[in-house]
């Protein structure tokens, strides 16, 4: 069965991301204020996930390498 990005919590459609390595790693605001790593895996998911307002393809994207794999 496909698996549909917007239906789960990654680091790549939380409010918190910027494109990094794009579609495999997103920078993420909250780890960087934190001083913690911020570069993090777009398929990856944190305790402090936040709905993304705006329409964005990481997901998707790193989805789509994933399964060309």
């Amino acid at each position: 069965m496909k698996e549909r990005a917007a239906e789960k919590r990654y680091c790549g459609n939380c409010s918190s991301h910027n494109t990094y390595e794009y579609p495999d790693v997103v920078f993420c605001m909250r780890r960087f204020v934190k001083g913690e790593k911020a570069a993090t895996p777009t398929l990856t998911v944190c305790s402090e996930w936040r709905p993304h307002n705006q329409k964005c393809y990481c997901v998707e994207d790193a989805l789509k390498k994933k399964s060309a794999k």
